[in-house]
């Protein structure tokens, strides 16, 4: 990793710094609220998986989007990078913003899992497979983001993604090996969370590896 490469990716942390200390902060600050139980702790869940999405969201928007409104590609071409190059290195980077506070989110919801009394740890499967999917949530706006120039294309995978988020949470408690060990007093890692968590990181992978196969067949880098 060459000097320019750090500080390419040295300003993508800089400059949505604020915005991730902001997620990450109204994440925790909502998981005590959960110990109250009853309507705190729905309260709690929904502000902690808000602010996870919209970190996703915004990252993707502001860290794409309006450098393509900017006209970020004449800054581009000033750089000794090929457009493969910045895109490898802008992926990198909104990716490491994200990943960052969503592993101190993703530990602070297992650790309230695990510490709340009134919680059965066999939803710790659920959990972590809800983490991993709003990991792969993300992977797919930021490669979307990096595809489609269209403000209104982009609106429709925004609300596509966050839909899915809703169909995840009610779909997989019901999936057999998922749902009927959810009330259990210790965790069941069964076969069918492994392969679905399996399915989650291979479909992250997949969604970020596009662009780059994509960038490598383009003149431009955004």
């Amino acid at each position: 990793m060459n000097a320019l490469t750090t500080r390419l990716l040295a300003k993508e942390l800089h400059q949505h710094g604020a915005l991730m200390t902001a997620a990450t902060a109204a994440g925790l600050a909502a998981l005590p609220l959960a110990l109250t139980g009853g309507a705190g702790f729905h309260v709690a869940f929904v502000v902690w998986l808000t602010a996870v999405i919209a970190l996703g969201v915004m990252l993707a928007m502001f860290g794409v989007s309006n450098e393509r409104k900017e006209r970020a590609r004449l800054f581009v071409l000033s750089l000794p990078l090929s457009p493969l190059d910045y895109v490898r290195i802008k992926l990198l980077g909104l990716v490491a913003c994200f990943v960052l506070p969503w592993v101190v989110l993703s530990a602070g919801a297992v650790a309230l899992v695990v510490a709340l009394p009134g919680l059965a740890d066999g939803l710790l499967p659920y959990t972590v497979l809800l983490c991993a999917y709003l990991l792969l949530n993300y992977a797919l706006v930021l490669s979307a983001a990096l595809h489609i120039a269209s403000e209104a294309g982009m609106g429709g995978v925004i609300i596509l993604t966050n839909m899915s988020v809703s169909l995840f949470l009610a779909g997989v408690g019901r999936l057999p090996g998922i749902g009927e060990h959810m009330g259990a007093a210790a965790p069941v890692w069964t076969a069918t969370f492994w392969l679905l968590l399996a399915a989650e990181l291979a479909a992250t992978l997949l969604a970020l590896c596009l662009p780059l196969f994509f960038a490598a067949r383009r003149r431009d880098a955004l």
